[in-house]
């Protein structure tokens, strides 16, 4: 093979990878139950979907690489100080490869609280069917995933601090589903 074919060679296998990979979520209507997962934290803990049973969680793909998803982070970790104490839990889930050693040095210098959680393989990844940076997912407390924002969010935005704080008004049962909050344009994927 000559070397210029081996570049095209190498694209080809990571489009047909992404092209025959199966998202979860694809074609699907929400809510839908999301994947149970597993995931070392950042500072070496386990924790897995069921550890947020009874909370909104929001799950955030990212990676250090990703300007995107670095210009939403500072937002993120706005939303996530306002609603902490209100059941909204949110975990930042890194796509870096060489996962803490270059993951914790940039969520030191930003001094982020947020859970990070390591992601080196990709395989949460791909179970929730993420093929860009950032991809958000919405998860209500009893594991049904009600809304998918890819791109990303300016989270500190008022509207969405709005939608956030309606969210949390409302109260649930481990029986009942959530209901909507009422959404605006930039929230649409989220409703």
């Amino acid at each position: 093979m000559d070397p210029p074919a081996v570049p095209r060679l190498l694209l080809w296998i990571t489009v047909l990878t992404l092209w025959t990979a199966t998202p979860v979520l694809a074609g699907e209507d929400l809510p839908v139950s999301a994947p149970a997962f597993s995931l070392q934290t950042l500072d070496g803990h386990e924790l897995a979907l069921n550890d947020f049973q009874g909370n909104y969680l929001l799950v955030n793909f990212w990676a250090t690489w990703c300007g995107p998803c670095k210009v939403e982070m500072p937002s993120l970790e706005l939303l996530y100080r306002k609603f902490k104490e209100r059941h909204l839990k949110v975990i930042a889930v890194s796509n870096d490869i060489f996962g803490a050693q270059v993951v914790e040095p940039y969520i030191q210098a930003q001094n982020f609280t947020f859970t990070v959680a390591l992601d080196p393989k990709l395989k949460v990844s791909n179970q929730f069917g993420v093929i860009s940076l950032p991809t958000t997912f919405l998860i209500d407390p009893q594991g049904q995933i009600i809304g998918v924002l890819n791109g990303a969010e300016n989270w500190s935005d008022p509207k969405t601090l709005l939608y956030f704080d309606r969210l949390l008004q409302i109260p649930l049962t481990a029986t009942e589903k959530p209901q909507s909050a009422s959404c605006n344009d930039n929230q649409k994927a989220l409703c």
